[in-house]
């Protein structure tokens, strides 16, 4: 398994509900946490127990921080680069009393990722089961990954966040595209409102060249389109204290069961089912869950789970 993408530190603020524009609202249990898209999605495989790479890059004022928790949470780190002029990517994260959050990010050496970064990790990613990659990287080095995945057989899956304009090229090298709502809705045009709309929005996606879509929709679960089917594959029900991270475990969770060689739609249950447990708990990786977690989880939910076909 090999993950290529962002490393950050999380700045976090808990507020009783999130601002207005131009509005200062007194938080309180400010707390500093290793995050970013890529590195969350690392950790989440490594916690489930697959042998993952991280191919990513960070400034030496966060390096041993994050290395360490990389090392802690099963991640090999032989391909994370440090850059002396650069800082690492930050991210400072209002986490409102209900769950909901507010993100602004600064990718400093995230941006500084090259696709000649990840050729030097060409050894890992020929040897891996599945790639998985997103969008706080530089294009081309995103660009740069699937491509190569795709020359070794590499199953390689999309995660296009935080939301941008996509060329097909980068679509079409994609065996699955994992958006959430908001995403889809601006990668295809088509408004993501509900199951139907999300189907509507992954034919798009297929149609500009993608594998497969899963298009995410919180506590509703995620929609499946393959070919001209899409299913609706139900959340679990919980009580969310932190919403940060839901995307990014669920990806991992995907990721999990294809490299367990589970058909997409197994796949897509262990990937709700992994957001579920996180949504539980408080810190975009602090919350992810490990093996055991989720194994117990799947005995007590797995019956929960039944596809809906949507129309």
């Amino acid at each position: 398994m090999t993950v290529v993408g962002s490393i950050h530190v999380d700045f976090f603020i808990r507020v009783p509900r999130l601002p207005r524009p131009g509005e200062t609202i007194k938080g309180h249990g400010f707390a500093i946490k290793p995050g970013g898209k890529g590195a969350n999605q690392a950790v989440g495989c490594g916690r489930l127990g697959l042998k993952t790479y991280m191919v990513g890059k960070l400034g030496r004022d966060f390096a041993e921080f994050l290395l360490s928790n990389f090392r802690s949470n099963g991640v090999y780190t032989d391909y994370v680069y440090v850059d002396e002029e650069a800082n690492t990517g930050v991210a400072f994260i209002l986490l409102s009393d209900e769950g909901e959050n507010m993100i602004a990010f600064d990718p400093g050496a995230d941006y500084r990722l090259i696709p000649d970064d990840v050729r030097r990790a060409e050894d890992a990613i020929s040897r891996s089961t599945v790639l998985l990659t997103q969008l706080e990287v530089p294009l081309e080095t995103v660009e740069a990954a699937l491509s190569l995945a795709k020359e070794k057989g590499v199953t390689t899956i999309l995660n296009p966040a935080p939301a941008r304009e996509l060329p097909h090229s980068i679509l079409e090298l994609a065996d699955i595209v994992t958006p959430n709502r908001v995403e889809a809705s601006m990668l295809t045009g088509v408004e993501v409102r509900d199951a139907k709309t999300a189907a509507e929005a992954g034919r798009r996606l297929l149609s500009m060249g993608a594998g497969s879509a899963v298009i995410t929709m919180g506590g509703e679960g995620a929609v499946v389109v393959t070919g001209e089917e899409a299913y609706l594959v139900p959340a679990v029900r919980v009580t969310p204290v932190d919403t940060t991270g839901a995307g990014d475990a669920f990806n991992a969770g995907l990721a999990f069961g294809l490299v367990q060689g589970l058909p997409l739609m197994e796949a897509v249950k262990l990937g709700n089912m992994t957001a579920a447990i996180k949504v539980t708990k408080f810190g975009a990786q602090e919350g992810l869950p490990w093996r055991e977690e989720l194994e117990e989880f799947l005995k007590r939910k797995l019956e929960l789970i039944k596809p809906f076909r949507v129309q």
